[in-house]
């Protein structure tokens, strides 16, 4: 029986969502709003609200993900190879964490 290859697909949001956690990450206590756009603050609010919403255990996997400034494929590898974690893991928990962003932010 011939196995069948999944394919990795992006969403168009996938940049876009990533910015956002990464600006959410880097003031997650909170924003200073002066000087700040419209739409950073409506990022910085939509990321926040899912963000609560996680455990524990899932914000730090994330946490640690974003935090290596990596590209996330290479934040993953290096995550999981630190952890011995299976990156499928990771994987399923940054998608639907950025889904939920973007269906928060009005993306979809």
């Amino acid at each position: 029986m011939e196995q069948v290859r999944k394919l990795k697909t992006r969403c168009y949001y996938t940049d876009y969502v990533n910015h956002m956690i990464r600006f959410y990450l880097s003031t997650p206590e909170t924003l200073q709003m002066k000087g700040k756009r419209h739409a950073d603050i409506e990022n910085w609010l939509a990321v926040q609200a899912v963000w609560h919403k996680l455990g524990a255990e899932e914000r730090n996997i994330l946490e640690t993900v974003y935090a290596l400034h990596f590209r996330v494929a290479e934040g993953v590898r290096i995550y999981c190879e630190g952890k011995g974690t299976e990156p499928e893991k990771v994987w399923v928990l940054i998608t639907k964490t950025g889904a939920a962003i973007a269906k928060k932010r009005g993306l979809v």
